[in-house]
């Protein structure tokens, strides 16, 4: 092969190779070497039979890069030792010389193979090192502990954001100095930042305007054996002499831990750049400018000239017009000459015909923010903008449905923010869009435009070059595995900045401090969160390669793991459009995020690629940088354990029989037993529905618990041999009989309790009445016989007799009638129960199999305990309303709460009471009845569920100081608080997934700017999305949960900036039952583990033994004799009837006191009238109304 003459001159130059490393090998020729260097050539190499059974590999591939002129060697006898070769060898670096030598990624991976024997150190270069010494491996070919760092390690190891006040455009330089400058407001916002909002803010500004340029990720600096750095990459193995740099997004992801206000620190970074203008992409820069089609005026061409410089007019004019100034005519020239650029039309395709030129698309500059949002955090924005920035400084544009028409690009031009929804962002940049055109006519008597002409919609978004887009709770955009309509809608959009806002981009991604948060508090120790983080960190390190770890829990973490690094990398390419990863297919530069980034299957990656990428992208301080410059109030976490009272015994018990009979009649094989992989959905509903009747339950039916005692005798006696207690085994376990007996004797043990026959027939919430009228206490009473003064009855018919009081209080006799109406009502119930059996949800196929596979064997009927139920159609709001206010808005909530300190609570007389007119000068204030009245005497002495009567107790002493937030998981236990809280007349919202947005959102303004409503409770599962809750300071969780980082972010609602007080978090378990274990090992569970299991309790190995293993609460021989010991008694017993401070019902409208967005009210609906009153169908749940609390 002859080559010219510049190709074997620049082969022959060895200055044009790097000294890569050396090669130490054996060889019958090496003392014929001498000590000299020379040329070193394969055939010496070849000619060792040692080397030659080795590393046979390492030869073929010396020789084909020798002959390819990538390689040059140079041999000598080892000074050590002259039976060994002592060989330099140097490589041609992939950035040289590439018009001379081709490249091919082949003959890069010869090059990775050569580097597994290559030493890289100077000692092995001069030949001086020990020969003994195993050589370093520089070149990742073995795992390095910090290639195994996991992504919440790497997260919360991230240094916190260190601005400079430099930047190369001038505006920016003084938005980020006004930040940094502590002594100085930014002007608009009146709301004082803390320093490390401040911090925040002004990287962001930098990265926006500056983007740094960084090393490519995938390359890592080697020490040359000779002095100087070369790079190497070591996913493809090729080498660089001179460094390659990309330039940084001009964004990224601001992921402050969650409570500490990261909308606000984009607010801040808005009214910092306010008006300032995006460059015109460096691609169109160059084209000609629009020439004008005559001469313009000196003010016109001043105006485009310094719209061309991008001089921030907007807010020196703002400023000049605050002071008193006009500069009107200015501004209209300076809007009416706004930069633009041209997008080239696509080349048309090769034809015969000749082809029409096609116009390109023009793209105006615009200096505006937009703001892309959930539904249910579109008001937290507005109500944030209100709060934080002076009136009139912002010109916001809010559109949060699809009924609201979105202005033209000229006039979206004068807008400082454009606020929407991630919903009305889809269906704007829609193909299919169904949206209508806004008129941009000038003329409204001859409109000609597209709007009535039926032309396909045309987002005016997509004609406008935003400056920056900002995406909150932008996790949602990402996907696994595939692009989502918010990503396709994002890419259409042209905008210069691109922000991410997430304290958890992924479920790795997140802050150490939320992981502390569900941690209990330990007295005495005020420094725990300190202690804890550094052994936290260590815990979480490894993500999912640590061998020590269980197979199944290894590749569970693993999984998980690379999971959120498809969701990571969806926001890195698709959204931050960041490069290299972001570097089109087919290239010669393509960088795959999935092999540099993601771990392999051995739970490695490559090069440390990702640190450096989160570096570059995250804003994030870490905690104890932020405690510097801010103090949480303290986070008191501790767990109440309960003693379970005779009715959670029998609930709780009742599904161990179920599960009992199951496992011993089917014994235990195929899809006939419970825990058979078929049954896997069934059995996760059951273990739902007892996690559940640890708070309260009744839907246990007394012909489902005959007929599994019926199944489980008739079992005993087909299997018995000589006799009781002689049994054959087959394929069951010793003591499962004994078990099975004393599963009967449970069962029978329930059905002989009246109590228990009459909450699960009438499905109603069993409370306990002391001193009720005696004439009345039997028409109002679930059971027959109950001995004593004692009233067994239900909380909804309790709220019949209550108000029936309370609307005769004035009357001489004010219980006359009283048992008339209890008579009426009873016997309602009981016909209602007569005609409308349990009703469930329809069954899936799974369920279906399992009960025909059932009673087919004859084994315990189980449909109840593995179907899930429906939810009572209640309301979400009381009823009770101490104010006669008409609805407000949040402008006059919040103008309400500035200008007084006092509480908003007003108390009122009642307005519809039958003797209104009657003096009440005969009694106490707030004491309606004579002291020798039984009505004053009529108390609630307790309930029939543990946990229900402890939080009784604790709302009572602390709603009147104290807003409260109580998490639960299934409706049905908020509406069984509700119903207790609605006799002590104490207000309340529910807060459940089920909600339309507009009502969400008026909820949680409501419990944040009035006094009215004390309490929220809210589903444990809708508190992870951003909710602002810091007006509450006291949390139940009623129930634990099993998702730590699930807890956390609950926690994180209340215990976050803007919180004034200590938060107390309260999580109540009842004592030695499934809850109690759950709770136990949840505690002691690696990280892996809990990714392994957090969909399922059944998918942790212990768990699944210990729910296999579960064993009868005991029953005391007291709570079964005495009707007093089977109640769970409140500590301090209420008083029924009477209670007017906490206000009267107002049915006519329930949502009365709430607050809603500015200029938003709920769409009027016709009414349904009840006998407690009006109600409004939107507040309460779109579920058909059964009696029934979660049949299983």
């Amino acid at each position: 092969m002859s080559f010219t003459t510049p190709h074997v001159e620049f082969l022959k130059d060895i200055e044009n190779y790097l000294p890569l490393g050396t090669l130490t090998l054996p060889s019958d020729q090496g003392s014929s070497l001498g000590s000299y260097w020379q040329e070193y050539y394969p055939e010496v190499i070849y000619g060792s039979s040692t080397l030659a059974n080795e590393a046979r590999d390492l030869h073929k591939s010396v020789w084909a890069l020798l002959c390819l002129g990538w390689l040059r060697t140079f041999a000598r006898n080892h000074p050590q030792d002259r039976n060994l070769v002592h060989i330099r060898v140097y490589v041609l670096p992939s950035d040289v010389g590439g018009r001379y030598v081709e490249r091919s990624v082949k003959d890069w991976e010869r090059i990775k193979k050569l580097m597994k024997y290559v030493d890289v150190s100077a000692e092995g270069w001069e030949g001086t090192g020990d020969l003994k010494q195993p050589k370093d491996d520089l070149f990742g070919h073995q795992p390095r502990p910090e290639d195994d760092d996991s992504l919440f390690y790497i997260f919360n190891t991230l240094p916190s954001p260190k601005p400079s006040s430099f930047t190369s455009c001038p505006y920016s330089s003084h938005a980020v100095s006004s930040l940094l400058d502590n002594t100085k407001n930014i002007p608009g916002l009146q709301t004082e930042l803390y320093a490390y909002q401040r911090r925040s803010a002004a990287v962001m500004i930098q990265r926006e305007a500056q983007p740094a340029r960084t090393l490519d990720p995938r390359l890592e600096e080697i020490n040359c054996p000779t002095g100087g750095k070369y790079l190497y990459d070591r996913t493809t193995g090729a080498i660089f002499r001179y460094p390659r740099f990309y330039e940084e997004a001009r964004g990224g992801i601001l992921a402050e831990t969650m409570g500490l206000g990261k909308t606000l620190i984009c607010l801040a970074t808005i009214l910092a750049t306010q008006g300032h203008w995006p460059q015109i992409p460096p691609q169109y820069s160059l084209e000609r400018r629009r020439l004008r089609s005559r001469v313009g005026s000196l003010m016109a061409m001043a105006a485009a000239a310094a719209n061309q410089e991008r001089i921030p007019w907007r807010s020196h004019f703002q400023r000049m017009s605050s002071q008193g100034d006009d500069f009107d005519s200015c501004r209209r020239v300076l809007e009416q000459n706004v930069p633009s650029y041209t997008i080239p039309a696509p080349e048309a395709r090769r034809s015969r015909r000749p082809a029409t030129e096609q116009p390109g698309k023009r793209i105006e500059l615009c200096a505006t923010t937009l703001v892309v949002v959930p539904l249910n955090l579109f008001s937290h924005w507005r109500n944030e903008i209100a709060t934080h920035v002076e009136e009139g400084i912002l010109k916001v544009l809010y559109v949060d449905s699809n009924e609201v028409l979105m202005p033209s690009a000229r006039e979206l031009q004068l807008y400082d923010i454009i606020l929407m929804t991630k919903a009305r962002l889809e269906e704007e940049m829609s193909l299919t869009s169904s949206l209508k055109n806004c008129c941009t006519c000038t003329e409204t008597v001859r409109c000609y435009c597209s709007a009535h002409n039926n032309v396909p919609y045309s987002s005016p978004l997509a004609t406008l070059h935003f400056l920056r887009i900002i995406v909150d709770e932008g996790h949602d955009f990402s996907s696994f595995g595939r692009k989502n309509n918010a990503v396709f809608a994002l890419q259409k959009l042209h905008v210069e900045r691109r922000w991410i806002v997430s304290g958890t981009p992924s479920s790795g991604l997140l802050g150490i401090e939320a992981s502390t948060a569900t941690l209990e508090t330990l007295s005495g120790v005020s420094d725990r969160d300190s202690l804890l983080v550094k052994e936290i960190l260590e815990s979480r390190r490894s993500h999912g390669a640590d061998l020590r770890l269980e197979p199944s829990v290894r590749k569970s973490a693993l999984l998980q793991e690379r999971k959120d690094l498809e969701k990571l990398g969806s926001i890195v390419v698709d959204f931050l459009d960041l490069r290299p990863w972001a570097n089109g297919k087919g290239g010669n530069d393509v960088a795959s995020w999935k092999q540099y980034i993601i771990p392999n299957e051995h739970g490695q990656r490559k090069p440390q690629s990702l640190r450096k990428v989160l570096e570059t992208l995250v804003i994030r301080h870490r905690i104890e940088d932020v405690e510097k410059d801010i103090k949480l109030p303290t986070l008191h976490n501790r767990t109440v354990y309960l003693e379970p009272r005779w009715h959670d015994k029998l609930s709780l018990n009742l599904f161990i029989i179920n599960l009992t009979v199951n496992a011993v009649t089917s014994e235990r094989v195929d899809q006939d037993y419970m825990f058979h992989p078929k049954n896997r959905a069934s059995l996760n509903q059951l273990i739902t529905n007892l996690r559940y009747s640890g708070f309260y339950w009744t839907a246990f039916t007394k012909e489902e618990v005959s007929k599994s005692i019926e199944v489980s005798r008739k079992y005993l006696e087909d299997r018995s041999t000589s006799g009781p207690g002689k049994e054959r085994l087959g394929n069951l376990q010793e003591g499962d009989f004994n078990h099975l007996r004393r599963a009967i004797h449970m069962g029978e043990t329930v059905l002989d309790c009246p109590s228990w026959r009459a909450f699960s027939t009438a499905h109603e919430l069993g409370l306990y009445i002391d001193d009720f009228p005696e004439d009345a206490r039997e028409a109002w009473s679930l059971t027959k016989d109950t001995p004593g003064e004692l009233l067994i009855t239900g909380a909804p018919q309790m709220s019949k007799a209550k108000n029936f009081i309370d609307t005769h209080l004035y009357a001489s006799d004010p219980a006359s009638g009283l048992d008339v109406l209890g008579k009426t009502t009873m016997d309602k119930l009981w016909q209602g129960v007569q005609a409308k059996p349990l009703k469930t949800k329809r069954d899936d196929k799974h369920t279906v199999s399992l009960q025909y596979s059932l009673q087919k064997r004859g084994s315990a009927p189980v449909s109840t305990s593995i179907q899930k139920p429906p939810t009572m159609g209640k309301r979400t709001i009381s009823r009770a309303k101490p104010s006669s206010s008409p609805r407000r808005t949040s402008s006059q909530a919040t103008h309400e709460s500035r200008t007084s300190d006092q509480p908003a609570i007003q108390s009122i007389q009642p307005q519809r009471l039958k003797s209104a007119l009657k003096s009440s000068s005969t009694t106490q204030a707030g004491q309606p009845f004579e002291p020798s009245s039984i009505l004053s005497k009529t108390r609630l002495s307790g309930t029939a569920s543990a946990k229900l009567s402890y939080l009784l107790d604790r709302i009572t002493v602390l709603h009147e100081s104290e807003k409260i937030l109580i998490f639960y998981e299934g409706d049905n236990i908020a509406f069984y608080i509700a119903q207790t809280l609605e006799l002590f007349g104490i207000q309340f919202l529910i807060y459940t997934g089920s909600l339309s947005a507009l009502r969400k959102s008026a909820y949680i303004t409501t419990f944040n700017t009035t006094e009215t409503f004390r309490i929220l409770l809210m589903d444990v599962h809708q508190a992870a999305h951003g909710l602002h809750i810091a007006a509450a300071s006291r949390v139940f969780f009623v129930n634990p949960v099993w998702q730590p980082t699930v807890e956390a972010q609950a926690i994180k609602r209340a215990h976050r900036i803007g919180q004034k007080r200590p938060v107390y978090v309260e999580t109540l378990v009842l004592k030695d039952t499934l809850e109690d274990q759950m709770l136990r090992r949840r505690k002691n569970m690696s990280a892996q583990e809990h990714h392994k299991a957090a969909k399922s309790l059944l998918d942790d190995d212990v768990m699944e033994q210990v729910i296999k293993d579960a064993d009868f609460i005991p029953l005391l021989p007291e709570e079964i004799k005495n009707v007093q010991n089977q109640m769970a008694p409140l500590q301090n017993p209420q008083n029924l009837f009477g209670r007017l401070s906490a206000g009267v019902a107002d049915f006519h409208d329930p949502d009365k006191d709430l607050v809603f967005p500015e200029g938003m009210q709920l769409p009027s609906r016709k009414r349904k009238v009840g006998e407690n009153g009006v109600i409004d169908s939107d507040c309460s749940l779109s579920f058909k109304q059964v009696k029934v609390t979660f049949g299983i």
